[in-house]
């Protein structure tokens, strides 16, 4: 099975697919493809910002979380901390079965939907 990479171009502030892993973080960010989709079947990658609907004491909101490498437990994780910063996650496999979840951007190009450090 050929590895599926993506890559976050700095210098044009671009994303762009690959399966060469001489892509260098010199001038981009590579991401590796999860190996899971959403609930639309679009492919997820490290990266990616899910979204679902939460019900919560003020009414329901759309929830944002980025997805992440766990390299404690080698596996794939959706980050549930407040900042988004990968300090608590649960697993992307458990989630992706539990809720319907749906990529709604990705942690370069749309910063916005996530809490910043």
């Amino acid at each position: 099975m050929r590895i599926k990479l993506r890559v976050w171009d700095y210098n044009i502030s671009k994303m762009y697919n690959t399966t060469s892993a001489s892509c260098t973080e010199k001038n981009g960010h590579t991401m590796q493809f999860t190996g899971f989709t959403d609930k639309n079947g679009k492919e997820i990658y490290e990266g990616d910002i899910l979204s679902d609907f939460t019900n919560t004491d003020t009414g329901i909101i759309k929830s944002h979380q980025q997805v992440f490498w766990g390299k404690l437990q080698g596996a794939w994780k959706l980050d549930f901390s407040f900042k988004q910063d990968k300090s608590e996650g649960a697993f992307l496999h458990n989630e992706l079965a539990t809720f319907k979840y749906e990529i709604s951007g990705n942690i370069y190009e749309n910063t916005d939907l996530i809490a910043q450090k």
